[in-house]
């Protein structure tokens, strides 16, 4: 069985009118939330990186609905100047232990991620790293 204890929570970042949305429809992949009305608050130039990113042994990266491991990240620091639109939803961390679910050792839009089944994908991760309040290196790898 994975072992969950030493993950806090995991976070979806979106845009506050998104919330009763989502507290009625779950929270969406990229390619569903096409198909009804929402506000996104994702980078455009991120999207199209994301947009024919398949993970391997599973579907396009689109069509999985992208949680992360902190909030305080690269992509909240860019909505900074938007911070009275962001919600930060909080999910169980159980969600963990649904079948197919994949995580990433970075960005899902970065040319180096690699990604994983939950099961050996957690222990590739450094939670020291994730959960540092900043990350400050000269090698922007």
């Amino acid at each position: 069985m994975v072992n969950i204890n030493y993950i806090k929570k995991l976070h979806y970042i979106t845009h506050i009118e998104n919330i009763p949305s989502i507290l009625e429809n779950g929270i969406l992949s990229h390619n569903l939330t096409k198909i009804i009305h929402h506000n996104s608050v994702a980078s455009q130039m991120v999207q199209q990186r994301r947009e024919n990113k398949k993970i391997p042994g599973g579907m396009r990266l689109h069509d999985y609905a992208n949680l992360y491991f902190d909030a305080h990240n690269k992509m909240l620091s860019k909505l900074r100047d938007r911070n009275e639109e962001i919600g930060i939803l909080q999910i169980d961390k159980r969600i963990l232990l649904i079948e197919n679910v994949i995580v990433s050792d970075r960005n899902a839009s970065s040319d180096y991620v690699a990604f994983y089944p939950v099961d050996t994908g957690l222990g590739q991760l450094d939670f020291n790293k994730i959960y540092d309040r900043f990350w400050l290196h000269d090698d922007p790898m």
